[in-house]
């Protein structure tokens, strides 16, 4: 059962009010029964408060005979939907129901007076209506939030009904979980399926998947923070800054390639063939080093600017790994840590960090992180890979949280963020000179529009950002598809709302 979740702009940080009940989808040669009122012209789901008590299907027969004078049976509960407005938790059960006869209509005295009385209109006119909810944004907010519930319903409805598109790409992943966010910052999450199938665990709102190389967003982000504090100059060579090991050109001497290069995978370096891939925790651990030296299967090609740097792009995970250590070295502390004390803490996120192996084993104790599964929905080994290339692909989060940091960004951009200046922020969509589509961390979508996403063997996702309207939309999934976003379905999912 799908679950989503409608968080409004006038949204209080925490709840204080709740409501619980139940609607009904009714449809009939066609048509769908619904609560017309004739005093406001509000149309409606029939549908009801939770009496202490009732079972949801209780409830659902109930309100349905009050308020149309039908007797229904319920066939399905489809959809869980939570709202929250200023102090309200408003949550409600969605079922699928057949009219079985005719009962007593019972309004009360409120009922009456709007002028209550149900009205069977065709299916696809209700959806029409309902789709129209952002019409209502400057006359009621009330009257907004509700035809948007009744029309996300009607659209669950109709992908279950039929083999939709959305069905479709939800049914290839044992779970999924979305979030989106509107130009009037109004939040919408969804989640279905399972996070751990093997111990019947449902996806909900706090599940943490695999970011995977989401991860260089991030790492982008923290370079530019540490050049803020004066620690660093992205236009320095990273040699500049690195201790322990040394970047190389082809011919052996020091490379010249700079932060930024590393950062837009210009930098020249060439990953190892079939590389970053595969590493089980319960392998022998892998440092940094080992990976940047090429010693292990992992990683099997020393990291190397082959290419002259500035030249060419050339998508690079070690790239990343030097940018690690380089954070590590400047910073003189683990560069997990260092990520959590610039960018996670300061936004209070508590379902995000990188997995390195005491983080893994200290998160897996809540049950709350996504199993891993492969490309033929199995399990993979110890359900979570090691990650030791954590600038590149170790970061792990919630949609919801992922979103917190879009927006964070896009606050940057526009000079209202404390996490990030201004420059900063606009520094990483400037276009790559030679490669206008590659920003810092980011790739662009035209002059508006960047995106993230990451492709690992426990998951796919992706993340895009209007920095203009302030839209965001994040799709996360814990299954290697065997293809990319646009054939998996991820990025088609990132224009749902």
């Amino acid at each position: 059962m799908k679950t989503i979740e409608i968080l409004g702009a006038n949204r209080f940080e925490t709840y204080t009010k709740t409501r619980e009940g139940c609607r009904a989808v009714i449809v009939q040669d066609g048509k769908i029964l619904l609560t017309h009122e004739l005093n406001s012209g509000w149309w409606l789901l029939p549908g009801g408060g939770l009496e202490e008590g009732e079972t949801p299907e209780d409830c659902v027969v109930r309100e349905v005979e009050e308020e149309t004078g039908y007797l229904v049976r319920p066939l399905r509960r489809f959809l869980f939907m939570c709202e929250y407005y200023e102090e309200y938790r408003y949550s409600g059960y969605f079922f699928v129901c057949e009219a079985v006869g005719k009962g007593q209509m019972k309004l009360t005295e409120a009922e009456k007076r709007r002028g209550v009385q149900p009205e069977w209109i065709p299916l696809q006119d209700a959806i029409g209506l309902f789709a129209k909810h952002e019409s209502y944004a400057d006359v009621s907010e009330e009257k907004r939030g509700s035809y948007q519930r009744e029309y996300l319903a009607l659209k669950e409805y109709g992908n279950l009904a039929s083999d939709s598109p959305e069905r479709q790409i939800y049914e290839r992943f044992p779970g999924v979980s979305c979030a989106y966010r509107d130009a009037a910052g109004r939040e919408i999450l969804k989640y279905d399926g399972a996070a751990d199938k093997e111990n019947a665990i449902s996806v909900d709102g706090n599940t943490a998947f695999p970011a995977c190389s989401i991860s260089k967003f991030i790492t982008a982000m923290t370079v530019m923070k540490l050049e803020e504090q004066g620690l660093l100059r992205i236009d320095d060579p990273v040699n500049n800054y690195l201790r322990q090991w040394k970047l190389s050109a082809a011919d052996g001497t020091e490379s010249d390639a700079t932060i930024r290069m590393l950062l837009s995978h210009t930098a020249g370096i060439v990953d190892g063939e079939d590389s970053f891939y595969g590493l089980r925790r319960s392998d022998a651990k892998i440092s940094v080093l080992d990976v940047l030296e090429g010693r292990t299967a992992y990683n099997n090609r020393r990291a190397v600017a082959e290419k002259r740097p500035g030249t060419e792009f050339e998508y690079s995970d070690a790239g990343y790994c030097v940018l690690q250590l380089l954070i590590q070295e400047v910073t003189q502390c683990s560069f997990e840590d260092t990520v959590e004390n610039l960018i996670f803490a300061p936004l209070r996120l508590r379902k995000t960090f990188f997995a390195s192996l005491r983080n893994l084993e200290l998160r897996e104790q809540s049950r709350k992180m996504a199993s891993g599964y492969d490309s033929e929905g199995s399990l993979i080994p110890g359900k979570y890979p090691q990650i030791p290339d954590l600038a590149a692909s170790g970061l792990w989060s919630t949609p919801g949280e992922l979103m917190a940091i879009a927006e964070a960004f896009i606050e940057a951009v526009n000079g209202r963020s404390a996490i990030l200046s201004s420059v900063s922020a606009r520094e990483m969509l400037k276009p790559t000179e030679n490669f206008s589509w590659v920003g810092l961390g980011l790739f662009r979508r035209g002059d508006d529009t960047a995106v993230s996403q990451g492709w690992g063997e426990n998951g796919q996702c992706m993340l895009k950002m209007n920095t203009v309207t302030g839209e965001i939309a994040v799709v996360m999934t814990n299954k290697n598809p065997d293809a990319d976003q646009a054939e998996s379905g991820v990025e088609a999912l990132t224009s749902c709302d």
